[in-house]
């Protein structure tokens, strides 16, 4: 909860911009379109929290592959230099 709020603040400082300098309001979509993740969590959609959570998933998994994969050569370097 508090890593979610901090990032949130961070993301409103640039956000800010757009509501003080006068008619840059409509500049906010090719902004948008530029920096996906520059609103905060607030504005996400339920599809797209899923779709974040789903991609966040599959890294963890990728690594948690890599590590597997690297602990088991590690252990047939280490059974062929003792055998």
């Amino acid at each position: 909860q508090f890593l979610r709020i901090c990032a949130d603040l961070f993301r409103l400082v640039p956000f800010l911009v757009f509501l003080v300098v006068p008619f840059m309001e409509f500049l906010l979509p090719v902004a948008l379109k530029l920096f996906p993740n520059m609103l905060p969590s607030t504005f996400e959609t339920k599809s797209k929290k899923e779709e974040r959570l789903k991609k966040e998933l599959r890294v963890k998994l990728e690594l948690a592959k890599f590590l597997q994969d690297t602990i088991e050569e590690m252990a047939l370097k280490n059974k062929a230099a003792k055998g």
